[in-house]
């Protein structure tokens, strides 16, 4: 087996060999992982700039799809040969042995490329428009407009019949988005030229820094920020008066303590329906290269290119 292992907060990443697992017993199931993506998260993991620092050593790794090559004998609703999806980190390695709670069942119909990448974005997405309902036709805004995550809103805040006023850093339109502006000033007023009459109730902000007290001036009276990443790597800025003025509420989101208390058939229901519209051709992901997990600090490097042209994969057994 072989796995990508950190030591410390920050420190040297490595590949190391240990024993494959033995037999699984109970509930355990085993699982051969097979496509593993670098998410933005797992580099600030690395780096030791995330939000927060799991125990180490520790293996790398935010999500992933796999194959079941073993169960144990109290697993009866997984077979060996189904594809799953790891619901925990630590998936840069080979194998991974697994309670079958911490997995969900994904079609083989879906492309192990789509199946790498459901387990973050899609469902971050889903479960922050679930935070903050609104009335059909409310507006929704989001920086990071070029990220995966900002891709995801966009497609199901049309089954919402909620519009999205994408914002972007600098020019450069994201795929399927149908209202832009450039966060370069007067950010507030753009959006007002866009909703004109309507209201802009929910805004999705990723970057940080001055960039959410810009993000939190378009909202409506009661408005709702959510604040869900740091890609400014600074501490969000909002003046206090609009928060009172406006009475908006401002809170953080991560998606695995807003899943805690979901039990492993709700979490199935949520990604039967993620995996579907994954599998819809305009969803297909974009991916910048795929290298064996063999090739790590080569696929490292690309990953933290200035512009890598997707995301980029780690393979297993291909």
């Amino acid at each position: 087996m072989l796995a990508a292992v950190q030591r410390e907060p920050g420190g040297a990443l490595s590949l190391e060999e240990s024993a494959d697992p033995a037999a699984p017993a109970g509930d355990e199931v085993i699982v051969a992982m097979r496509r593993m993506p670098i998410n933005p998260a797992d580099l600030l993991l690395i780096e030791g700039s995330y939000g927060f620092f799991p125990g180490y050593p520790q293996v790398i790794g935010a999500e992933g799809v796999g194959e079941v090559v073993a169960v144990g004998n109290a697993v009866s609703n997984l077979s060996v040969g189904d594809r799953v999806l790891p619901l925990s980190r630590g998936n840069w390695a080979t194998h991974r042995r697994l309670k079958r709670g911490d997995l969900v069942r994904l079609s083989p119909s879906l492309s192990l490329d789509a199946a790498a990448v459901l387990r973050i974005n899609p469902a971050t997405a889903w479960r922050m428009l679930d935070i903050a309902p609104a009335e059909q036709g409310d507006w929704i805004i989001q920086n990071g407009a070029g990220s995966m995550v900002a891709r995801w809103i966009r497609r199901l805040a049309l089954d919402r019949r909620r519009p999205v006023i994408d914002v972007l850093r600098r020019p450069g339109s994201p795929t399927g988005s149908d209202h832009i502006v450039i966060d370069v000033g007067q950010l507030a007023q753009a959006a007002r030229n866009i909703v004109g009459e309507g209201r802009v109730s929910l805004a999705l902000d990723c970057v940080a820094g001055e960039a959410s007290g810009r993000l939190a001036e378009t909202l409506a009276p009661g408005g709702t920020m959510l604040l869900f990443g740091h890609l400014s790597g600074r501490p969000c800025t909002i003046p206090s008066a609009l928060l009172t003025g406006r009475q908006l509420c401002v809170r953080g989101f991560s998606l695995r303590p807003d899943e805690e208390g979901s039990s492993n058939s709700e979490l199935q229901a949520l990604f039967d329906k993620l995996a579907v519209i994954a599998g819809e051709p305009e969803m297909a992901p974009v991916v910048a290269a795929h290298y064996p997990l063999s090739a790590l600090d080569e696929a490292l490097r690309h990953a933290k290119s200035p512009d890598p042209g997707g995301r980029v994969l780690l393979t297993v057994g291909e």
